[in-house]
């Protein structure tokens, strides 16, 4: 088989897994971040949702780097099936605390650390439970308690909640409205459209040493159709069009590259 790689003048596949790095600002990108900063400065509870490949765990990820270790705290948790005892340890784990049997025992251990975090070494924790339209509404119920400081005066903490479109179901339901009038900032990702995957594709391969054009416009327009605004299968697509590409010599990948590429993965 050619080597696509050499094909193609590219000193690497960059669009395979461990590439995800490579920063591309999307319109969903831009708009995530401009919400999570914000976020950031008023603190509080923020719900960020899209269909699975839209790039949400990519944005909180490069949004964490941002954030000052000296005056932030960062902890991810993206184990949403937990029982309410099993988050509430996962919890204290991830703060350095001790855990216990009891979820009485934990929850008065981590406000407690909370709150001489942020009153005494001003440092905000920053949770961020990913994957969480698996999250049981036992759990949801006791964020709003967990978050409860001064009687409900002060945010202390900045809590991330990111899933798939179902969990705006969720939060609809009327067993968690305390919840989510709680939520100051609501963003949900509509993946990219045809001018993000254009500008994907060239900063993309740039990075990977490739100045000239590669895709042809009706290939973009037939890569959009067929990954529907995942940047996860987007790049599937990209790294399947460009062994196809290779083998038939081509030297521009068109709209017939990404169509044989979408039959290929199915």
């Amino acid at each position: 088989m050619i080597d696509f790689k050499i094909y193609y003048s590219l000193e690497f596949n960059p669009f395979e897994k461990g590439q995800e790095d490579i920063q591309v600002d999307t319109n969903d990108f831009k708009e995530a971040t401009a919400r999570l900063n914000y976020l950031r400065d008023i603190r509080g509870i923020g719900l960020f949702t899209g269909r699975s490949g839209t790039g949400k765990t990519f944005c909180l990820k490069k949004f964490s780097e941002t954030l000052n270790p000296g005056l932030y705290q960062v902890v991810y948790m993206p184990m949403s099936t937990l029982t309410t005892i099993e988050f509430y340890r996962e919890l204290s784990l991830q703060l350095g605390l001790e855990t216990y049997h009891k979820k009485i025992d934990n929850f008065r251990s981590i406000q407690s650390h909370i709150k001489d975090m942020v009153d005494e070494k001003r440092i905000v924790p920053v949770i961020i439970l990913d994957e969480a339209q698996f999250l049981g509404t036992s759990i949801l119920n006791d964020l709003i308690m967990l978050l409860n400081f001064d009687f409900d005066s002060k945010n202390y903490v900045i809590l991330i909640i990111s899933g798939t479109p179902v969990l705006n179901i969720t939060m609809n339901k009327a067993v968690h409205e305390a919840l989510k009038q709680r939520i100051v900032i609501q963003y949900d990702m509509a993946g990219m459209d045809e001018k993000d995957i254009g500008k994907y594709i060239d900063e993309k391969l740039k990075k990977a040493g490739r100045r000239d054009p590669l895709f042809r416009d009706d290939a973009v327009s037939a890569l959009l159709n067929a990954c529907q605004g995942s940047s996860r299968k987007l790049n599937n697509l990209l790294t399947h069009c460009l062994i196809i590409g290779a083998t038939e010599k081509k030297m521009i990948i068109d709209n017939e590259v990404v169509m044989d590429a979408a039959n290929e993965i199915g």
